[in-house]
């Protein structure tokens, strides 16, 4: 018997794919994205409309619940009745920290629509662009909730004249965005404006919001909404003009269903010829198809199951089926078909094409896997590979108080990863210790605690920043041989400055052998791997990989590098470790004639103080190493747009609320990498050698050419 009544409804409902929407909810923190959230609950009938803003229904982990802000993205199935008409409403909620942008991505995937929601008096912030060129890249149409629009009645006190010029900025930022970043076909179709239904407006947390339509019909002016809140009459306006009834109003009617969002979108996120059987069943989204599943996020509970969500982008999954994990190319089971309800699960018997859904397999599983029918598996291609905004940037050592603990502190790294993707670990060759890199400090600090929940007594370092190895020149042809010399190998570096896609489209740049996370590539532009077989050709590949993930000058990973392979003799059959060696070798030989450097990460940095210590502001930025872009006023505040490194983050924050008494608040975003100043690096390079046990001065390049 399922837990929510609505469940046998939803499961009838599945199959009429115009009656569904799948869509998230995003925002930057704290404009009201998780209050509009419960809202949309309360309108399902799941909650009571007073407890909305304060259940935080989405919010249910200790830590959201603790720090009142979203950390996760949470699945809710809901059912609505609009206009007489049954609709599902799959929705996801998201976190608005940039530490977690990451998670936003991914849910991006598997929705066709988003809901931005803005505050009326912060306007559009820099995060918020981010989501919003996010969505458009991956072909999700937003639509606009102007929220706290109370704000501009109680606190800043504008007239109506006023507050309609605030809000037309705020819709004429808004399609500025989409006419950068959307692609030509849905630049115009997506455009908000009143008339089109994809704009609303109101107060989440005072419970009423309105589209033009509702206001018509309830012959409601804006100047009534002002007239409420100055008689403190606010029942009439929430029972006329509900909020959750606009949103559900602007998602049905302006947003798309399932079927028709795959028409347009599977050519954007999938390789595949949408032609081929395969691509057809993608596109129409049929239940009669093969069945097609993409997992955007893991979860391993209490008792050890591997929990896998996504969205089924065609055909039906049941339980009992055996299917096939593309990437891990092996066959499993569907122990049990879940519809995600918040923090809770119902299972059902099956799930069809446009749902999102959660599935306990039978084998391990990975975010980003597909999931096919074993009859197709060799007619499909992966889809395409989710592209981050941010990088892990910041890093921290951590290592177990008993080493006895050590196992035990393994296989929890290993079930943080595999949960959150955006976090990456690596054991120190040098040190042995566990590294965990991370989005940013609160990233950090969520998974430590994560970590320390588990059991494990941990001792950990203060975080440092995550540095890049790059090179500035041309490098010279290294050679290296075998230890039988039987065996050479020739290559050269030099910067890579053609993005990645460009480069493996454009021929004259000869065979890309591989393409890392950090745009380094492997070229073979004389045909020397042509006639290797797979295992040799991949120990290439390996060495290549190897020597990128930790380079020569401190052990840094290296960024944008080619690599070019110049010359490759090998014995009849070779030592694939001994291939895998030399190649790792001549390229660090090579590495160090090319004049090599560090980068830093640098973090875009907005600050909104009041004008009197916009100055203040300034000066504290520029003294870490920091440079103002672009000062503008906005409203009562001033607004400072500018740029300081990862590296001068660490203890920023408390001088700033000191200097300004806590009336300036900020967002870092991660925006580029740059060169190290010259007077630094030598200073850093040699911290990182000497903690990692190395001597302190660099390698020539003859040691690795020996």
């Amino acid at each position: 018997m399922p837990r929510f009544k609505q469940i046998p409804k939803i499961q009838q409902l599945m199959g009429l794919k115009k009656q569904i929407r799948n869509i998230g909810i995003i925002a930057h923190i704290d404009h009201g994205k998780t209050t509009l959230a419960d809202s949309l609950l309360a309108g399902a009938g799941l909650l009571p409309q007073q407890m909305a803003g304060v259940a935080r229904v989405l919010d249910y982990l200790e830590e959201e619940q603790k720090r009142k802000i979203t950390i996760k993205t949470a699945n809710i199935t809901l059912l609505f009745d609009f206009a007489g008409q049954p609709c599902i409403i799959n929705l996801i909620d998201t976190p608005g920290h940039v530490d977690f942008t990451g998670k936003v991505t991914r849910a991006l995937r598997v929705i066709d629509g988003v809901v931005v929601v803005v505050d009326a008096v912060e306007e559009i912030m820099a995060q918020t662009e981010i989501l919003i060129q996010q969505a458009l890249t991956e072909r999700v149409q937003p639509v606009l909730f102007i929220n706290k629009v109370d704000r501009l009645i109680r606190e800043l006190q504008l007239s109506e004249e006023q507050i309609q010029k605030k809000l037309n900025q705020i819709i004429s930022k808004f399609n500025d965005q989409i006419e950068l970043y959307a692609e030509d076909p849905f630049k115009n179709q997506w455009k908000i404006d009143f008339t089109k239904g994809n704009i609303a407006l109101g107060s989440a947390l005072d419970g009423w919001g309105f589209t033009l339509q509702m206001i018509k019909q309830q012959a409601i002016k804006f100047f009534d909404v002002i007239a409420a809140y100055k008689n403190r009459n606010l029942t009439q306006l929430k029972n006329k003009l509900p909020v959750n009834k606009s949103i559900i109003e602007m998602i049905v009617n302006a947003l798309p269903d399932p079927q028709k969002a795959q028409s347009y979108r599977i050519e954007k996120i999938w390789d595949g010829d949408i032609r081929s059987y395969v691509g057809k069943a993608l596109v129409n989204c049929s239940d009669d198809s093969p069945s097609i599943m993409y997992v955007t996020s893991i979860q391993v509970d209490l008792k050890g199951d591997i929990l896998a969500t996504g969205r089924l982008f065609s055909g039906k999954i049941r339980k009992g089926d055996t299917l096939h994990l593309l990437e891990a190319s092996t066959e499993t089971t569907v122990n049990n078909v879940f519809l995600d309800m918040g923090a809770m699960r119902e299972e059902v018997p099956e799930v069809t094409a446009g749902a999102l859904a959660t599935l306990i397999l039978s084998s391990k599983v990975q975010s980003g896997e597909t999931i096919i029918d074993s009859t197709c598996k060799d007619q499909m291609v992966p889809f395409e590979r989710i592209r981050y905004v941010s990088e892990p940037v910041v890093t921290l050592a951590v290592e177990p108080k008993n080493p006895q603990d050590i196992s035990n502190l393994k296989e929890q790294l290993d079930k943080l990863i595999l949960e959150d993707p955006n976090l990456q670990t690596t054991i120190d060759k040098d040190t042995g210790e566990f590294l965990l890199s991370g989005m940013g400090e609160l990233h950090l600090e969520i998974a430590i605690n994560r970590l320390k929940s588990s059991g494990v007594n941990l001792t950990v370092s203060q975080p440092r920043v995550v540095y890049m190895e790059c090179v500035q020149k041309k490098g010279t042809v290294a050679e290296t041989k075998t230890s039988n010399s039987e065996s050479s190998v020739c290559v050269q570096v030099e910067p890579n400055l053609i993005k990645q896609q460009k480069i493996l489209k454009d021929e004259k740049h000869g065979s890309v052998l591989s393409v890392d996370e950090h745009q380094n590539m492997l070229l073979d532009s004389a045909g020397k791997t042509n006639d290797l077989s797979a295992d040799v050709l991949q120990s290439v590949i390996d060495g290549f990989q190897f020597a990128c993930r930790a380079g020569p000058l401190c052990g840094e990973p290296i960024r944008d590098l080619k690599v070019n392979l110049v010359d490759l003799k090998l014995d009849e059959n070779p030592d694939k470790s001994e291939v895998m060696r030399g190649i790792g070798k001549a390229v660090f030989g090579s590495f160090l004639t090319a004049n090599p450097t560090l980068l830093e990460p640098i973090y875009r940095i907005i600050i909104s103080v009041t004008s009197d210590l916009a100055n203040q502001s300034s000066r504290i930025l520029t003294s870490n190493r920091g440079k103002v872009t672009l000062f503008e006023q906005k409203g009562h505040l001033t607004q400072l747009s500018g740029y300081i490194p990862v590296a001068e983050t660490f203890g920023f924050s408390a001088e700033m609320r000191s200097a300004t008494s806590g009336r300036a608040i900020w967002q870092l975003l991660f925006d580029h990498w740059e060169k190290l100043p010259q007077k630094s690096t030598t200073e850093v390079i040699s911290k990182l050698r000497k903690h990692r046990g190395l001597a302190l001065e660099i390698p020539k390049p003859e040691k690795f050419l020996e």
